[in-house]
């Protein structure tokens, strides 16, 4: 039972969030927050669909986060690697 928690433990305390930002034209200047999940499988072989971010068609000035958060490692460490979801947020 040590042993689970001990390899638990590491696990956690050598995950880190993995974070992308893309910066585009001069950055976020109106303050807009958008939320995505981009669901993955198998590790992240297989994506499930691709977040529509048209809505940034024609746009200039924004930045956009893709990131794999504590919360996405805790999901993926319980599905054994099955789900590997990961969170993208655009700031305009």
């Amino acid at each position: 039972m040590r042993k689970t928690l001990l390899i638990i433990l590491i696990f956690f305390l050598l995950t880190s969030c993995s974070v992308h930002t893309f910066t585009y034209g001069d950055g976020p200047k109106q303050g807009y927050t958008k939320v995505l999940k981009q669901h993955n499988f198998v590790g992240g072989l297989i994506s499930d669909t691709t977040p529509n971010i048209g809505e940034l068609n024609g746009k200039t000035d924004y930045k956009l986060v893709v990131k794999h958060s504590i919360v996405d490692s805790i999901l993926s460490f319980l599905s054994f690697g099955l789900y590997t979801p990961t969170t993208i947020t655009i700031y305009r």
